[in-house]
């Protein structure tokens, strides 16, 4: 499943956007691009269970992999 079957699946970005809050453009563009905000992530799984929907796959969102956004050892020593 990709980003547009599951919201598709919620009922469109549409009504996504109105059970997110959000800009029906935003969550359209986000759909479009393949990725959804991490962020989004909670609240999704909430409206997912709601309409007897499948979890969505964490690979649809934004989240950082293990090693991504940390901090480096810049001198060399391991930490």
């Amino acid at each position: 499943m990709d980003t547009r079957d599951f919201i598709t699946a919620l009922g469109g970005y549409r009504s996504v956007a109105s059970h997110l809050g959000k800009g029906a453009t935003t969550v359209h563009t986000h759909m479009q691009a393949g990725k959804l905000p991490a962020a989004w992530y909670d609240a999704l799984c909430r409206l997912a269970g709601q309409k007897g929907v499948a979890m969505p796959s964490r690979s649809l969102f934004t989240f950082l992999a293990l090693g991504e956004g940390q901090p480096r050892d810049t001198k060399g020593a391991a930490a």
